[in-house]
C-alpha cells in the first residue's frame, strides 16, 4: 500500500505525521498511543496486535487487544474485524461465539 510505496521512494517516516519513526520501543509506543487517542483505527488495530502478542515491551493482554480491535472495527478497520472474528470463533481472549466470529468475517 501507501507505506510500501513511500519506502520504495526512500521515505521511512510515519505515514500519518511525517516524523521519523523512533528507534526504541517506548517512543514507538508513545507515537502509536498518540494516534490511538485521536481515534485512528489503524493505530488501534496496531496497538491491539502488540497487546495480543506481547510486543514492544507490553505484556500480553488479550482483553485490551479485544477492546482496541472492537473500537477500531467500529471505526471501519477491516483488519480489526478479521482479528475479532478469529478470536470470537476460537474463544481466545473472549467467550467462544462462533456465529459472532463469522459475522465479523462477513
Amino acid at each position: 500500500g501507501c507505506a510500501m510505496a513511500a519506502q520504495k521512494r526512500g521515505m521511512f517516516d510515519c505515514a500519518f505525521c511525517r516524523t521519523p519513526i523512533p528507534g526504541n520501543d517506548a517512543d514507538r509506543l508513545a507515537m502509536v498511543q498518540t494516534r490511538v487517542e485521536k481515534k485512528d483505527p489503524v493505530a488501534m488495530h496496531s496497538l491491539g496486535e502488540k497487546y495480543c502478542h506481547g510486543e514492544n515491551g507490553l505484556k500480553r493482554d488479550m482483553l485490551r487487544a479485544i477492546k482496541l480491535w472492537t473500537e477500531a472495527a467500529e471505526l471501519g478497520s477491516v483488519d480489526a474485524q478479521y482479528h475479532l472474528g478469529g478470536r470470537y470463533y476460537t474463544g481466545e481472549g473472549v467467550e467462544e461465539d462462533k456465529p459472532r466470529g463469522i459475522c465479523h468475517w462477513q
